[in-house]
Parts: structure tokens; sequence; C-alpha cells
């Protein structure tokens, strides 16, 4: 709203009144109410006012203009004058004095131009006991129209009474409590202490008046507020609510902003402050890298593209210091870590891929450098001694399950990280593996005849060269037939069905099959 705007309102020159839906000229009948000294004051006249105005009171004075204690008294209209405005009504024909979920209505008429013209002043500028006075007033002319069988004008006076005595006059004593609660709760707001979520509220409630959505939002930040001015927020809103669109604006958003404005430096200097005391673990980093996205929602229409920057700049000079620590200890831990087979799980815990990915890319680079060297190191340390536990086995049917059974998939279990080691020591395995199953096969060379194998609850005994009896659980015996190949391998075959199994060692094996000699 303009000083001119507010000049305006109070008669200081001619101008529009603005009733939400609509707007229309407002007459001032009879000499200009005194009142009007605070508009001489905006108009220019210093002889009212000291010369030191803050930019609350001009607000505060720009408001009292716009809506002014009614001095003015109701004009008095006749009773064909009321009969045909109230023929004016339109039944579903609703103001509301905002989108804001105000839980007050009036009939379209009481906020026409028409309704101001009649009484000498709009609606919004009534007071409740004036609204009694128009009451009684209809309700004599509906008497007299009675008497003189006027059914029509009568019932049309009686209908606007109705929502003059109800609705209005209620909409009227809120009205009257919003305007005054909105100056005593900022008032009340005045010495709370500067904080992010008292910022995020005011810079909400400067935007409240535009849209259901932004006065939901102004009471969600209300509700960040801690402690006692929490309720004096809510109570802002609660009066927000109630007063008409064209009030809201110099009644609130203007000392709002004016508030967002004068907090938000030391909000930004407490955010900055508290970016700095950041400790230096995973969970500041996480934090620090969502930050710069996470600020900008949070504080969005809150904080200037001047705060942000800064802001942005104290959460990279955080990440890097913390980075530069974490850097530090890790490597340091790692370095400790033994040169065992549990050293490979260890190096991936303490270098975890998912902390690294939050490290500024040149710390958690020489992370993995140091990584890398320690796996070198643990396997290097390793082999020389696997080498010799490999060169102790017996080369015996012991000495491949202890291969089979042990080592194989120890060295199967070590993290993907070690992968570039594991294939010497896998070679290193398989190289003596070969070595001690061509002892066991030299000495499990020669007939099968008198042989006993067994595995899986099935056992399969040669009786001679060629006959070949199968014992399964429960005493069932089948009788078959086999033949040894040259290669090693031996068939059997049962029920017209072959089965193929290779000898290795003191071990029958095929497919699914595995039987270990027993005799």
């Amino acid at each position: 709203m303009s000083l001119r705007a507010a000049m305006s309102s109070c008669g200081c020159a001619s101008g529009q009144y603005s009733a939400g839906n609509g707007s229309y000229r407002m007459r001032t009948p009879g000499p200009r109410p005194q009142r009007a000294s605070l508009c001489r004051v905006l108009r220019g006249d210093r002889t009212q006012m000291s010369h030191r105005h803050s930019l609350l009171s001009a607000i505060v004075v720009a408001t009292f203009c716009l809506n002014p204690p009614a001095s003015a008294q109701i004009a008095r209209a006749s009773c064909d004058s009321l009969a045909g405005w109230a023929a004016g009504y339109q039944r579903g024909a609703e103001w509301r004095p905002n989108q804001l979920g105000s839980r007050y209505w009036v009939p379209a008429l009481l906020a026409a131009p028409a309704t101001a013209e009649l009484f000498g002043k709009p609606m919004l500028a009534w007071t409740e006991a004036e609204a009694g006075e128009i009451v009684q007033a209809m309700l004599a002319c509906e008497r007299d129209f009675a008497r003189s069988r006027q059914f029509e004008q009568r019932n049309a006076l009686e209908t606007m009474r109705g929502w003059i005595r109800n609705n209005a006059t209620a909409y009227l004593r809120a009205l009257t409590a919003a305007r005054a609660a909105i100056p005593a709760s900022f008032a009340a707001l005045d010495g709370a202490p500067a904080t992010p979520q008292l910022l995020r509220f005011y810079a909400a409630l400067a935007r409240a008046g535009t849209n259901q959505q932004m006065f939901n939002a102004a009471n969600q930040a209300a509700g960040q507020v801690q402690g006692e001015p929490q309720g004096h927020a809510r109570a802002l809103l609660a009066a927000v609510r109630d007063l008409p669109q064209a009030e809201i604006g110099p009644a609130v958003a203007e000392t709002a902003n004016a508030r967002a404005a004068a907090m938000r430096g030391a909000v930004r200097d407490a955010l900055i402050a508290e970016i700095g005391r950041l400790p230096v673990n995973a969970q500041s980093l996480a934090e620090l890298a969502s930050a710069p996205q996470s600020m900008r929602q949070h504080f969005a229409g809150a904080l200037d593209p001047s705060d942000f920057t800064a802001i942005d700049r104290a959460i990279g000079e955080r990440r890097a210091a913390i980075g530069t620590e974490a850097e530090r200890q890790i490597t340091a831990e790692i370095a400790a870590l033994p040169a065992d087979e549990s050293g490979f799980v260890a190096i991936d815990r303490v270098a975890d891929e998912r902390l690294l990915r939050l490290l500024p890319e040149p710390n958690a680079a020489k992370v993995r450098d140091a990584a890398s060297a320690q796996r070198k190191k643990t396997a290097d340390a390793l082999f020389g001694s696997f080498q010799q536990a490999l060169a102790r086995l017996p080369a015996t049917q012991e000495g491949l399950d202890a291969i089979d059974g042990e080592l194989r998939p120890s060295l199967a279990a070590w993290p993907a990280s070690a992968a570039e080691h594991r294939s010497r020591f896998q070679e290193a395995v398989e190289a003596r593996r070969t070595t001690i199953l061509a002892a066991v096969n030299r000495a499990e060379s020669g007939a099968m005849r008198g042989r006993v194998y067994q595995g899986g609850g099935v056992e399969l005994e040669f009786l001679d060269r060629t006959r070949v009896v199968m014992k399964m659980g429960g005493g069932q015996a089948v009788a078959g037939t086999y033949t040894e190949e040259r290669d090693g391998r031996v068939i059997v075959t049962m029920n017209n069905q072959a089965l193929v199994l290779a000898r290795e060692g003191r071990t029958l094996t095929g497919g699914p099959v595995s039987l270990r000699r027993t005799k």
C-alpha cells in the first residue's frame, strides 16, 4: 500500500476503497475527522510528530489510515431506499474476506458499492454497534411495510436484516479483534531472539496473504518457532485469516518483511558459525554434502542470494577441513592394521567406500592409495608363510582334502578389493594340488575289483572285474555292471542307465555324486 493510498483511506484525498472482491468510491459525509492528523504527518506536516520515524511506526500509521476507527455516523436511509437496496440480494452470492480459510462470510451485497453509498461507509468500516443500529432501523421499516401490506419489501428487509444480525455482526466482531491482535502480536515478538525458525516464519508471513498454500506454509513455519514466540506467531496467523485481503499487505506483509530483513544477517552468521562447529565424522560430511541444496529449500525466500553465497563458502571451507583431518585419521588407522588374513577385511572396513564418497576427492584419493599400499604389504607378508604351509601338506588324500576344504574356500572369501593379490595365492594352491593329486592317483591306480566307495547314503561295491552292487538306505541293493576306461573313468550301468564316474585320488565323482573309498 502506498502512502498516497493510506492518506486517501483516511480522507486526506479522494481515492478508492478496496473490499476484497471489488472497489468502490467511499464518501465521507460531513467535516473531516480529527484523526486525519496522522495523514497530515504522512503528507509532510511535521507539527503532529517528531522527526524520528521508524519503519515499523510508519507501517502502523499506514495501517491505521487504511482501517481507521469509524468516526462518521451511519447515514440514515429511508425505508424505501433500504427496501430497494435489500432487493439486490442474490441467494448464493457470497463475499469472504480472503482466500485463506476464514470462517466468516456475508452476502455479496454487503460488500458491494451500493452498501457504502446507502449507509455512508462500507461494511468493513462499520462497528458492531453500528451494525446493531442498522438492524433496528430495518426492523422498524419492516413493521411499517407490514402495516401497509407491502410484504415484498418487508420480506427483502427481513432477509438482509438476518444476515447483518448474524453473519455481518460476527465478522465485524472478529475483524475488530484481528485488527487489534496484529500489532499486539508484533509487539510481543519484538524481544524474541533472531533464530532461523523465526526468520523463516517472518519470510513466510510476508507471503501468507497470497493464497491458501502460502498461508499453510506460514502456519507450518510458525510451528517450528520455539518457546513463547510460537504462541505470538500463531496468534498473528489467526488474525490474518480474518483480515480483508486489502489490509493484509500493509498490516502484516510490510512489517514481516522489515523484520526478516533486520534479522537476516544475524541468522546467516549463526548458521555459518554452526557449520564451523561441525565435528569430524561421517555424519558431518553427509550433512555438508547435502547442505547447499537443503539450505536453499529450507530458507527459500528467507535468505538472499548473497547469504547463500556466504553459506556455500563456509560449507566448502568446513568440508575441506574435515576432509583433511579425516584423511589423516583414516590413513593412520590403516597403517596400524595387522598384516594377516583378517587385514583385507579390516582395510575395507576402515576405508569404507561409502565414507570415501563423502570426502573431497583429493582426500579420498590419498586414503585409497594408503589402502592399496596396505593390501600389498599384507599380501607380501602372507605369501611366504602360505607357500611354506602348502609345501608341508602331505601328498595324500588328506593333503587334497586340506586344499579343497580349507585353502580354496579361504581364498574365495577374500574381499573383491584384494582380487589382484589373490591370484598368485590361487596359482600356488593349484600347482601344489596338481602335484599331490598325481601322487595320490599313482597310489590309487589299479583294478577296481574288491573296492568299496561311500557317500551321500550310497555305497558302491565292485565285486569283480565287471559286476558292481549299489546299496542304499533300508537295505535296498541294485546289481549292475561296470567298465574301466583307459583314461581312468569308470562307467557303471544299472537298470539300463549309465553313470560316468571320474577317479580323482581316493574319490569317484560324477555330477552331484561324490564317493570316497573306504575299502
